[in-house]
């Protein structure tokens, strides 16, 4: 079965239970790269959209990769990609009138969820977030954290999951000293000695590793809690966007179901996009191709038509307010709609 599959079964029995869960410098892509047997969005006007996106493989290989294969330029869409260091400064900068749509990890959803921005396209589900400790402070399980200074990107993935750690051994945030650092920050703090645990995700998460070598334990990452959340990576826009621009989202996400698809079949070879994207060590990026369960442009569309796409953003959104990043349920249809994969995907087969 397939890995998104099973993500999804996952999903359903957790959901099943709680019935009864940065910096914004600029960046250019050119949409050079050809695609064979797609049918083109000719006569529709061309457009540029403004694509925000963080600088590891989960959020930036499907973007790189439709551009790369000229699967935007078949829609008509010049793509201008812009790097941040994290979901929430995206999802500012989109308020603000900068960014069209932004791919975020799983910590800013929430940001979703309290009306900030609509989710039109699903991505892939992240599986790199991890809380890193430094043995030689001491810590070797989660209850040796309670009072140890832990560098953490507020607001991310890998927050969520240090609040799982901290939950396990019956503590909060209150219990620790976190710092708000950026992934690369918290990588750099994480081997001086500066810091004594961080959460964070990869590349930085190998980067601590190969410095660190056996001093570095890993306490827990996505897998360890995959019986109490989820953690998608999806595509938004703001509500005012998504309401005004409906055929721009669809060609957009025709075109991304294709990279998708590519991607999944095309690991390395994408790996290496996204490193000359952002400007990192080739080796280095291949190395996270594992990082998330990279599914195809049929399973997406099947989770989406099912309902089972809702159903796993209800199970993250518990886990939101379990942790106390939301005050209270809200309705995932406020946040989430599947009607653009839906009707992309369609589009894609005539």
């Amino acid at each position: 079965m397939k890995r998104f599959i099973s993500t999804m079964v996952s999903v359903l029995m957790i959901a099943a239970v709680f019935t009864g869960c940065g910096g914004n410098s600029a960046s250019q892509a050119g949409s050079s790269g050809t695609a064979a047997g797609s049918s083109a969005s000719s006569a529709a006007p061309a457009i540029t959209m403004r694509v925000a996106y963080m600088p590891n493989m989960s959020s930036a290989g499907a973007v790189i990769t439709g551009i790369q294969m000229g699967y935007f330029k078949e829609q008509g869409i010049n793509v201008e990609t812009v790097k941040f260091s994290k979901g929430p400064d995206e999802i500012a900068a989109m308020g603000s009138g900068n960014i069209d749509v932004a791919q975020i990890g799983t910590g800013a959803h929430v940001l979703c969820a309290k009306g900030q921005a609509k989710i039109f396209a699903y991505d892939d589900s992240s599986i790199n977030d991890e809380v890193m400790v430094n043995k030689e402070k001491g810590i070797t399980k989660a209850a040796d954290l309670k009072g140890k200074t832990i560098a953490a990107t507020l607001g991310t993935s890998s927050e969520q999951i240090l609040k799982l750690v901290l939950e396990s051994a019956g503590m909060t945030e209150k219990d620790v000293k976190v710092v708000q650092m950026d992934a690369s920050a918290a990588a750099t703090a994480m081997i001086s000695g500066k810091v004594d645990a961080c959460a964070t995700w990869s590349p930085s998460t190998i980067t601590i590793q190969e410095k660190m070598g056996d001093k570095v334990m890993v306490l827990a990452n996505n897998k360890t809690f995959a019986d109490k959340t989820t953690s998608p990576s999806s595509f938004i826009c703001t509500n005012d966007y998504y309401a005004k621009n409906q055929d721009n989202l669809v060609r957009f996400t025709r075109a991304l179901l294709k990279a998708q698809d590519y991607r999944a079949n095309h690991l390395k070879q994408v790996a290496d996009w996204v490193a000359d994207l952002i400007q990192q060590d080739k080796a280095t990026i291949e190395k996270t191709t594992g990082d998330s369960e990279w599914s195809t442009a049929e399973q997406i569309y099947s989770e989406a038509k099912s309902g089972n796409m809702k159903k796993m953003y209800e199970v993250q959104q518990k886990n939101f307010i379990s942790s106390g990043s939301l005050a209270s349920p809200v309705d995932v249809d406020n946040y989430f709609s599947p009607d653009i994969i839906i009707k992309a995907y369609e589009a894609n087969k005539k």
